[in-house]
């Protein structure tokens, strides 16, 4: 199995920097540094004074590859808001696949040691797209999570890149001869969550799938969940790929609320909607 370990006495060197605070909820620009590459960016969402420690804390690690940072800041204030901390952070863009997906579990794994830093206790991960594959693959190698939900994925990088019609990957492939293309699968191959997230148990599996996208098959949605360890579920949308109908919200929220053990979430959805 491909080694994702690293040193987990490296220093963080975090920064952060206060956008403003509403409602008793402190929004800051987040960096940190990753075990690999360049720092971490990103948005740390706390109630306010929770950083101070005292208290066992829910946090949860958002990753969007389709928005960025900012895909999952709404849900992550909301979350702030029932008394959690979150971290909203992008997917690593340097230009070479193999270097993104490391980088991109990298910065999960240290988004926990983050968390856990501030007294975080009961952690979750929720990505989207990329970010739910990366996900998926910390969901068997990192046991501080309690559960994982993965928003529009599928069982690999590899598989992704060989079969999307997503017109920047698709543009690449028809751009390289097979000669050219086989070997970067080849090496994308390892990293895919599909090996791992049939190691996640004891942690939860939330899988969120729409019907309609152009990106990921159903076929793929379908082939990743039987991938994954009890206890799981299984939910379809009628969006595309980015998943934004309400239902989806709400059942992210009832699912970190449950496993979480932060019963307010919901009730912080419903206020906003």
């Amino acid at each position: 199995m491909v080694d994702l370990s690293y040193d987990d006495a490296l220093p963080l060197h975090p920064v952060t920097d206060v956008l403003g605070e509403r409602d008793g909820v402190v929004v800051a620009r987040c960096s940190f540094d990753n075990a690999e590459g360049d720092r971490v960016e990103g948005y740390l969402v706390f109630p306010s004074g929770a950083l101070l420690g005292g208290d066992e804390l829910a946090g949860v690690i958002y990753q969007h590859s389709t928005g960025g940072k900012e895909g999952f800041l709404p849900e992550a204030i909301q979350f702030a808001e029932a008394g959690g901390i979150a971290l909203s952070l992008p997917i690593a863009d340097t230009g070479d696949a193999v270097r993104n997906i490391r980088e991109s579990i990298f910065a999960i794994r240290r988004g926990a040691d983050l968390l856990t830093s501030y007294g975080v206790q009961r952690l979750g991960c929720v990505g989207h797209s990329m970010g739910a594959m990366m996900a998926g693959t910390v969901s068997g190698i990192d046991r501080r999570f309690r559960c994982f939900v993965f928003d529009s994925g599928l069982s690999g990088m590899s598989i992704h890149f060989r079969e999307t019609p997503y017109k920047e990957i698709k543009a690449m492939r028809d751009s390289m001869t097979p000669e050219q293309y086989e070997p970067l699968l080849a090496l994308m191959e390892p990293y895919d969550c599909g090996h791992f997230v049939g190691a996640a148990a004891p942690a939860a599996l939330l899988f969120q799938s729409a019907w309609f996208d152009q990106n990921v098959s159903r076929e793929n949605c379908e082939a990743f969940f039987a991938a994954g360890s009890e206890p799981k579920e299984f939910h379809w949308y009628d969006t595309g790929h980015v998943i934004n109908e309400v239902a989806a919200y709400s059942d992210r929220a009832r699912f970190l609320a449950q496993w979480l053990e932060l019963p307010g979430l919901p009730d912080r959805l419903r206020a906003r909607t």
